[in-house]
């Protein structure tokens, strides 16, 4: 079964969803390192004046909108406890609650974990990373011990969730990159005739596959057994491969020609 490339293409209405980390950009040691090239930010700006494209990500709403510098794009940071578009944002009540224990979990983790060369401890304002990438894999088991028993010193406040070489610290409250995709569409409001398309790569998109089940085409980028998705892509520069040819589809010209991706 191939995506519906023609359909989403020639929709009158079209919402374009995407992670970002491993979808967008490849999984770097450090996170800073991910950002996107000209020619990649340019055709997502393009296909924007066509489409609504939004990026939804774990990462902290400003550190987003300030990697993908388009300021036209939705975004849908912290899995979905902070969305923007234009001058409108929204931050779930819960994250803003929690924002005092989470710091503290923090600094606890950063002076347990100062002799684990190779972590790297991300604070997001309303959620946390905590990327292992570059530690020795001997070490990782002690890192998620230490990770936990700071969540569970927090009486429930707070939760783990677990993605690629990251523990994710988060508020501890039903909310997901799904249901953050499903508010970000009230703000579109109704649209009969709308198609969307959602590309992922990690653990945590697998929610948002299934807040989408049955309404828009939901794209897993890799390999996972199991995955909610419904269509596959092999890598990073499939997905801008797919990106191209519908930025072509909706404004066919000149300005379509094969980019150097």
């Amino acid at each position: 079964m191939r995506i519906p490339l023609r359909a989403l293409g020639t929709s009158p209405s079209l919402l374009v969803l995407l992670d970002y980390d491993g979808t967008l950009v490849g999984l770097r040691g450090r996170p800073e390192l991910a950002r996107l090239s000209t020619w990649r930010r340019g055709l997502l700006e393009a296909l924007d004046k066509t489409a609504v494209v939004a990026v939804v990500t774990g990462r902290g709403l400003d550190e987003v909108r300030r990697l993908v510098g388009i300021p036209s794009l939705g975004y849908i940071g912290n899995h979905g406890l902070e969305i923007a578009r234009g001058n409108k944002t929204w931050v779930h009540p819960a994250a803003a609650k929690c924002r005092g224990e989470l710091h503290s979990a923090l600094r606890r983790i950063r002076a347990r974990a100062a002799g684990l060369k190779g972590v790297i401890v991300e604070d997001k304002g309303a959620t946390a990373g905590i990327h292992y990438r570059l530690l020795e894999p001997s070490r990782v088991r002690r890192l998620k011990g230490i990770v936990l028993e700071e969540i569970e010193r927090r009486g429930g406040a707070l939760r783990a969730t677990f993605g690629k070489k990251v523990i994710e610290i988060r508020p501890n409250v039903d909310w997901d990159k799904g249901r953050g995709v499903l508010e970000f569409m009230r703000w579109l409001g109704p649209a009969a005739d709308r198609r969307l398309i959602y590309i992922g790569d990690d653990r945590t998109d697998e929610d948002a596959f299934r807040a989408l089940r049955g309404i828009g085409s939901t794209v897993l980028v890799g390999a996972a057994p199991g995955s909610a998705a419904e269509f596959r892509l092999r890598g990073v520069r499939q997905v801008w491969a797919l990106l191209r040819d519908l930025k072509a589809m909706r404004s066919p010209g000149p300005g379509s020609v094969r980019s150097p991706f």
